[in-house]
């Protein structure tokens, strides 16, 4: 609902979702209500709020795909009389129903509240002359509840087992604007100054508790449990800020933007709590020049610089500070509490810092028939908050710190196009297109490589780096006097890359890219009278990742996991692709198999009606649209697995949903 009158303007807006997933009793509920309020008090003073009411539902425990993915596929999920079996595969123990999840009692509840104020004061004495402050809060109170009964895998091992977690989150922001705007002849000026603050809190108090009578009061009785592993925690950060910013411009054509920020966050070193980034834009509408001499066919044209740095503090709290992790032991029969080294401290870290140059340009010809922009840009970023892997001899074998130096270039591209418009027909498309490329320029100053962290001078950050396939030993090949003498026939061949005629850590090289060649999607749009079609193809290409459905490993000890299809090695299909059907063929080498991971994926189709407003006037609607749309109908791809979007370590999980909704939208 939404109206308003005199200096009052509202809109109010409720919403219920009740989501199905794909597995089993993976369901999502939500309810919001939501109310947007503008008051206007007097000619000088104006207050709003925008606030959010919701209450979120994930109880219930899923059907676990990863387990029914490697389960052996000849076992029973059920017993004769349709009750689920604890462990299907009497043979292997080891493996527990992946519909236990069904019985377990389980709830996930969140209440939030959302609010964002604010109350401007535009002063009499001074034209257009304004102070604003915008004040927000997100407050969230979860619980969550869990039992495995006896009737479970999980809790028949441990005589019923519960987890419960309580957790408050608490984020605030206070921010303070001073603007000033001034229009004279053709300058046009507005200077704003800002001064902010925001705060995050979270405290969170979770138990765990095994070894229960029955199972009749689930997770309410942690009073009767034979064994109790509380735990709680808090943590809190803030972030202060100041900001000036000025914008002019001159006669529509000439366009300055000078901004300084000065920005300090809780969570760094006593003398680097603080961080200053400046930066410049300029801008110019070419075609508003009177000399321009292409206006009847290239009627826009506006080139854009800016220059500038922005920091990043891409760290949780308490990283300067080095903490002890719990270690209880048990003396005489008493538990006494035990600390010992969790992580190391670094006073010193600090800001990271990136320095960017952009070069771009919007333009539009025959008449906005085509519109687009093309951006070029190119940055530097210095001191990266990076985890360091470090010698384990003090007990601790990573470390956060401020680390090198890393270069980022690239070329962005979006295009609108009118194609047709005849009547009552017309054919649009929308093109983007991005290129990027990063590298590492430098680490610790010295020039050199760190193995350790498979971090490369020249390189992304993240790289593929491991030892090279080279096929499958052969039976009669010169085994004996080759760099793998131990081999057998089917066991996996690796490159000897530097022809040391042994196999060792110096023989693993960067394999493919992570980073994609580059990444496109396309817009169509087909309108027909009150008819609209439109389809959003998307592309990711030149990108390869470990597939950890093809690893050796998932063979497990004879064979216990199950797995997608391969063409094993045997002496009749003497396959040099992938080795023989048995453990240890890597030789204890961390040999992965890499997959191309591009592809292109039809991600939304949608066919929408709008009723003429003759019709739907007569029955008291303003409006009135009837809609189909599908999501992520095809995809063509040469990964095997899941999903190519999806992490390598996900690739076992829930698939990708296609997803089919019909929906009505009236205003009245």
């Amino acid at each position: 609902m939404t109206g308003g009158s005199g200096g009052t303007r509202y809109y109010l807006t409720g919403s219920a979702l009740d989501v199905r997933g794909v597995a089993k009793n993976d369901d999502f509920e939500r309810y919001t209500l939501r109310l947007n309020l503008d008051q206007e008090l007097g000619s000088v003073l104006q207050v709003g709020t925008n606030t959010n009411l919701s209450y979120s539902d994930r109880g219930g425990m899923p059907a676990s795909f990863a387990s029914a993915f490697e389960m052996n596929p000849l076992t029973n999920a059920y017993n004769e009389d349709g009750s689920l079996t604890i462990r299907p595969w009497i043979e292997d123990p080891f493996f527990l129903n992946p519909l236990q999840g069904l019985l377990a009692k389980s709830d996930d509840v969140t209440r939030r509240v959302f609010t964002s104020n604010f109350a401007q004061v535009d002063f009499p004495f001074l034209e257009g002359l304004s102070f604003r402050v915008n004040a927000g809060l997100d407050y969230a109170n979860g619980h969550e509840g869990r039992y495995y009964g006896m009737n479970t895998g999980t809790g028949a091992a441990r005589g019923g087992y519960a987890i419960t977690s309580n957790s408050i989150r608490f984020d605030w922001t206070l921010e303070n604007l001073l603007r000033y705007t001034r229009s004279f002849e053709k300058h046009n000026l507005d200077l704003t100054t800002l001064y902010s603050r925001q705060g995050n809190r979270l405290e969170s108090e979770s138990l765990r508790a095994e070894g229960f009578p029955n199972d009749v009061l689930g997770y309410y009785q942690p009073h009767l449990a034979r064994s109790l592993d509380p735990s709680a925690g808090i943590t809190e950060s803030d972030l202060v800020s100041q900001m000036g910013r000025l914008n002019y411009s001159y006669d529509g054509r000439y366009l300055l933007t000078l901004t300084v920020r000065r920005d300090g966050y809780s969570g760094f070193g006593a003398n680097h709590k603080y961080g200053v980034f400046p930066s410049l834009a300029l801008g110019w509408n070419v075609s508003e020049e009177g000399f321009w001499p292409f206006a009847e066919r290239f009627n826009a044209l506006k080139l854009r610089l800016s220059y500038g740095k922005n920091g990043n503090q891409a760290i949780s709290p308490y990283r300067t500070l080095a903490r002890l992790g719990d270690r209880s032991y048990v003396d005489l029969g008493t538990t006494l509490p035990g600390f010992i080294p969790a992580t190391l401290g670094n006073p010193d870290l600090k800001w990271e810092t990136t320095t960017a140059l952009n070069l771009g340009a919007d333009f539009g010809l025959l008449g906005d028939r085509v519109r687009g922009s093309l951006d070029v840009y190119s940055s530097r970023t210095s001191d990266l908050l990076l985890s360091r892997s470090i010698s384990p001899t003090h007990g601790i074998d990573v470390v956060t710190q401020n680390i090198g130096k890393t270069a980022n270039r690239g070329v962005e591209l979006s295009l609108s196009t009118l194609n047709v418009e005849a009547g009552d027909f017309s054919w649009s498309t929308d093109l983007s297109f991005a290129f990027d490329r990063n590298e590492i320029v430098d680490l610790y100053g010295d020039g050199l490589d760190d193995l350790g962290n498979q971090w490369f001078i020249g390189r992304p950050i993240d790289v593929n780096y491991g030892y090279q396939f080279e096929g499958v030993w052969q039976e009669g090949g010169d085994i004996a006097n080759s760099t793998q003498p131990n081999a057998k026939p089917g066991d996996i061949r690796v490159r000897d890359v530097n022809g040391d005629k042994k196999i060792d850590p110096l023989n693993r090289v960067i394999l493919g890219s992570l980073q994609p060649d580059y990444t496109a999607g396309l817009v169509n749009t087909l309108r027909y009278g009150n008819l609209t079609l439109t389809a959003n193809l998307y592309t990711v290409q030149g990108v390869s990742r470990p597939n950890p459905l093809l690893s050796t490993s998932r063979f497990g000890d004879e064979g216990r996991y199950n797995t997608v299809y391969h063409r094993y090695w045997t002496p009749e299909n003497r396959s040099n692709r992938y080795p023989a059907n048995r453990a240890g063929t890597n030789l204890g080498l961390p040999v992965s198999f890499y997959e191309d991971a591009s592809f292109s994926r039809l991600k939304d189709v949608s066919l929408s009606y709008d009723v003429p407003e003759a019709f739907s006037t007569r029955f008291g609607r303003s409006s009135l649209r009837v809609y189909v749309n599908g999501r992520n109908l095809w995809t063509h791809t040469d990964w095997t697995g899941l999903d190519p979007e999806l992490s390598s370590e996900n690739q076992t999980g829930a698939p990708l949903e296609r997803v089919f909704v019909g929906g009505i939208n009236v205003r009245f």
